[in-house]
């Protein structure tokens, strides 16, 4: 049962909380993706084909998968601090990579480190739900997006370099210390509110939660929609390096500089996700808008590399590959009965479902490459997987104030999840 508490006083010091939990989301960007732009280092120092190689970036994402709803019971049953300080200690993994003398360790440590990134994810919903009213959820969440793109743009944009000046492992290294320091700066800074803010007091975790999240068709829906964002993404993002290594004979510094621009449109698409859903007060559609441009982004990008057609493109796809991220993660919070146990293992569910198309996306764009001596089908068939959104996106129920006040969803069905 699910008792609605009085309103309580948004403390000043969650702008604080906010900002060791923002230097942990930029720290798990940093890492995502780096690897990307440095497979043909890595694929020639460990002699291995593209679709091995993949497996660091595909690997990732399902161990994503795989540990978010871990994460989440961790969150629900022991709290969001300590969920937060274990993930991102195994997020710091990397710290490690100039120990990975052969493929299998440089894997190990990536697993590690999606473990740790998922765990910190799956805290994440009700971390924020503890300090900030619900006004807030969108902004806030959007902050968190922001700050994972600005991390993989930086990585992006700087591995090829910094792996010149000091070797590739120690390039990703660099990037793993600045999440062992941002664990450091959580646990000085960062503390559980003595009354949670943006949520009602629910009933104690139970693993019955965890079935009602995954019969949850909204829940479902939100999942599939992203799933299809995420594979195109990921599946694009970690082959266009060395595409335009091999196919348009680029250098692998100005490769990864290109490629860094869908990330720092990212950081836009995250801030337009967070600004404009609190204007119009609603939640769908820039979902389905990102569902319908998302494929022509995904298109332009590999097709020609005239820079009439190749910029404009890349940055179109940072923007909307990231601009409905933001709802997305508000929207289980704003769902009829949410408390902090239910939205977190929520949010939770949907991101496991995304994150297993991002296992599949590069691992067939490699295998497809490596068939066909070509990058071309691989990529094409990644122009499909945004469509989605567009389903979900029209399915799936509106949670925004225009649409269906939280408030009067409660009163009509506590229990709808």
């Amino acid at each position: 049962m699910t008792t609605v508490s009085s309103p309580v006083q948004a403390p000043r010091y969650r702008f604080v909380v906010e900002g060791a939990l923002l230097w942990i989301q930029v720290a798990m960007g940093l890492s995502f993706i780096a690897v990307a732009p440095l497979f043909p280092l890595i694929i020639d120092d460990y002699g291995i084909d593209n679709a091995t190689a993949s497996l660091l970036i595909g690997g990732t994402a399902l161990a994503f998968a795989v540990s978010t709803i871990p994460g989440g019971m961790i969150a629900a049953k022991f709290g969001w601090w300590r969920a937060t300080f274990f993930g991102g200690l195994l997020m710091s993994a990397m710290v490690l990579s100039p120990f990975a003398a052969n493929f299998t360790i440089l894997l190990t440590l990536r697993l590690m480190f999606a473990a740790g990134g998922a765990t910190v994810m799956g805290a994440l919903p009700s971390a924020v739900m503890s300090w900030f009213p619900l006004r807030e959820l969108p902004v806030v969440n959007g902050t968190n997006i922001v700050g994972q793109s600005i991390g993989v743009t930086i990585s992006v944009f700087s591995v090829a370099f910094i792996a010149d000046l000091v070797g590739w492992r120690e390039s990703l290294m660099l990037f793993g210390v600045v999440g062992l320091v941002g664990v450091g700066v959580f646990v000085l800074l960062a503390r559980t509110p003595e009354v949670p803010v943006g949520a009602p007091v629910g009933t104690p975790f139970s693993v019955g939660m965890l079935g009602a999240a995954f019969r949850h068709v909204p829940t479902l829906l939100l999942g599939v929609g992203i799933a299809g964002g995420v594979a195109a993404f990921i599946g694009l993002n970690s082959w266009l390096p060395t595409y335009y290594q091999q196919e348009w004979g680029w250098t692998l510094e100005r490769a990864g500089q290109v490629v860094a621009i869908p990330s720092f449109f990212g950081i836009v698409g995250s801030l337009l996700g967070s600004a404009l859903p609190v204007g119009i007060g609603l939640r769908r559609p820039l979902i389905i808008l990102a569902g319908v441009v998302m494929p022509v982004a995904v298109f332009g990008s590999f097709i020609s590399e005239s820079p009439l057609i190749l910029f404009p493109s890349l940055a179109m796809l940072g923007l909307v590959s990231w601009i409905h991220f933001p709802s997305v993660i508000t929207m289980p919070m704003e769902f009829p009965g949410a408390t902090l146990e239910r939205a977190t293992l929520s949010v939770a569910t949907l991101l496991t479902i995304g994150n297993v198309s991002g296992f599949f996306s590069p691992l067939m764009v490699g295998l497809l490459r490596d068939q066909t001596g070509s990058f071309g089908l691989g990529f094409t068939i990644c122009v499909f997987f945004p469509l989605t959104l567009v389903v979900a996106g029209l399915l799936v129920p509106e949670t925004g104030p225009r649409g269906r006040p939280r408030r009067a969803a409660a009163t009509e069905n506590p229990d709808d999840f």
